[in-house]
């Protein structure tokens, strides 16, 4: 009986250490204290977007210059779409409307999607390529492309009636998540890819179209959609608000702080 019980207490030890060698180690570069609502992320060259009061935020440590932007009459920043630091976009929800910024935070184009000539109802907006937008248009319950300078709206796939519990844009591809955690990816000429089930999940943020980034009640890891595996981010923080990876740069925000790591993904 004590035999078993040894070899037992071994091969869970076996097991521990092997599951900690697989943990994805992240280098602490450094620790800033920060008042603000939300924190959106960081961008390759060090500036920090947040918002408060309602204010879009630019700031960088060490840098003088400090950028806002403020729209009253939209209501609330629904979501921010970092992809393009030289032209984010800003999708106000409850009115129905997206702004483009460039690098200064100075608006380059607004759209109201309830007075284009074919109205729609965005329930996703984010940045494509050639001054395009993605959008998901409730009324028709298709994702397609709009023309920032023909003001029109292109559908790209046939109607769906699942629920986008996740969207991500990128230059050629937008992915969703519907509620029943199926992953799905479109791109430019309108071809659908099934890329997988995901696990349950706070948030998630893709890296390639084979992993992503997950945050659930334990913490930080890296998904791998065909493997279907999870592998922890070594982190220190058990409990955050927010995060965001750009560049090898994972930045952690809880309450009052952003912790930023190196981590290398391969």
């Amino acid at each position: 009986m004590k035999i078993r019980l040894i070899i037992i207490i071994v091969c869970c030890q076996s097991m521990l250490l092997k599951a900690q060698s697989k943990a994805i180690s992240a280098e602490l570069l450094s620790k800033i204290v920060i008042s603000t609502e939300r924190y959106i992320g960081t961008d390759a060259f060090g500036w920090k977007y947040t918002i408060s009061n309602n204010v879009f935020k630019k700031t960088k440590v060490g840098e003088s210059s400090k950028y806002n932007y403020n729209n009253i009459a939209l209501g609330d920043i629904h979501r921010v779409d970092l992809q393009n630091p030289l032209q984010i976009v800003l999708f106000y929800k409850n009115f129905n409307s997206a702004v483009l910024l460039d690098n200064q935070l100075n608006e380059t184009y607004r759209v109201n999607f309830s007075e284009l000539p074919m109205p729609m109802l965005a329930e996703a907006v984010g940045l494509a390529s050639q001054n395009r937008l993605w959008v998901y248009d409730t009324n028709t319950q298709q994702v397609g492309l709009y023309d920032v300078n023909a003001r029109t709206f292109k559908a790209l796939i046939p109607p769906f009636n699942k629920t986008l519990q996740y969207y991500q844009s990128g230059y050629n591809y937008f992915y969703w998540a519907d509620d029943t955690n199926s992953l799905y990816a479109v791109n430019l000429f309108g071809k659908v890819s099934f890329l997988g089930e995901l696990p349950s999940f706070k948030k998630i943020q893709l890296i390639n179209s084979k992993q992503l980034l997950l945050q659930n009640d334990n913490g930080l890891y890296l998904y791998n959609i065909e493997k279907n595996s999870l592998q922890e981010i070594a982190i220190l923080e058990k409990s955050f608000v927010n995060f965001s990876y750009t560049a090898q740069i994972l930045s952690i925000f809880t309450k009052n702080e952003i912790t930023l790591y190196k981590i290398k993904l391969e």
